[in-house]
């Protein structure tokens, strides 16, 4: 059984095209989980959250398309790129279905995932997702896609930590803070100006009803781009589904709250693979 790596810097690349770069972790034999990173972000964004897993299950960490080792094609992108990389990467692993477990557009792109494809999906993880926006939430991410496309990611990543992390965590912890905007700001600009309007575009509010399996949905009390009242909509549309705002909290939690939310996603995937009680 493999330990859950605190930073991975090699990833494996798929065989078909674009090549999709990632790296597994935990029991080969056990339930397969993919964690899907945040927009701008790589599969390294999970290395607190890692160790902390059960490793009794096995863990697929992608880096999306024009992120992390993978390719990056032309733009534009739309979410159903992201949903037929993954349905790749699962094939080529001889992965049937797996829990999923998003943060940012990685919920968006679970969801999206969920609804296209959903017997391949046991279960999912939104974890500070996006949907709902109203119109002056919408407003504000157009303007931010906008400074996207027209700032380069090293220049715009430094300025992002305050809308990240909160500022007890940024004094007490600026290693981890510094490690992701780093992430961030190497990421490839054209690449990453076309997942982020994905992000912006891409709504799936109205058929989050279509969920039929179970839904954790966990965001931070502080988090202005996916709000508590985003995942209180999501939460009363998906008919079986657990929500938690987790206090102080903004965007980052899996890294500035790396336990608080190993205890959510361990609980609730052995509460779904537990068997019903008579």
């Amino acid at each position: 059984m493999q330990q859950a790596p605190r930073f991975v810097a090699e990833r494996t690349l798929t065989d078909s095209a674009p090549r999709i770069a990632f790296f597994e972790f935990g029991d080969p034999a056990g339930p397969s989980v993919v964690l899907l990173h945040g927009v701008g972000s790589s599969a390294s964004t999970w290395a607190e959250l890692a160790p902390l897993l059960d490793p009794a299950r096995h863990y697929l960490l992608p880096d999306y398309r024009g992120h992390g080792a993978s390719d990056a094609p032309d733009g534009p992108y739309v979410v159903d790129d992201f949903v037929a990389d993954l349905d790749r990467l699962l094939d080529e692993r001889g992965i049937a279905d797996a829990d999923l477990v998003g943060f940012s557009i990685g919920a968006v792109i679970a969801l999206a995932f969920a609804l296209a494809e959903p017997e391949r999906v046991r279960s999912l993880v939104l974890l500070s997702s996006i949907a709902g926006r109203t119109d002056a939430e919408r407003e504000r991410a157009l303007s931010r896609l906008d400074l996207i496309r027209s700032t380069p990611p090293a220049e715009l990543a430094p300025s992002s930590g305050e809308r990240w992390f909160s500022e007890e965590f940024r004094a007490a912890r600026p290693d981890l803070v510094e490690a992701e905007l780093a992430i961030v700001g190497s990421v490839r600009h054209a690449p990453y100006a076309a997942a982020y309007e994905v992000l912006v575009e891409t709504d799936q509010l109205d058929r989050a009803p279509e969920v039929a399996v179970p839904a954790l949905i966990v965001t931070g009390e502080n988090d202005a781009g996916s709000t508590p009242a985003m995942s209180e909509k999501l939460a009363a549309r998906i008919a079986d589904s657990r929500l938690h705002i987790l206090p102080r909290l903004k965007h980052y939690m899996h890294i500035e709250d790396a336990p608080a939310v190993a205890a959510l996603v361990n609980g609730f995937l052995d509460e779904i693979a537990a068997p019903p009680r008579p």
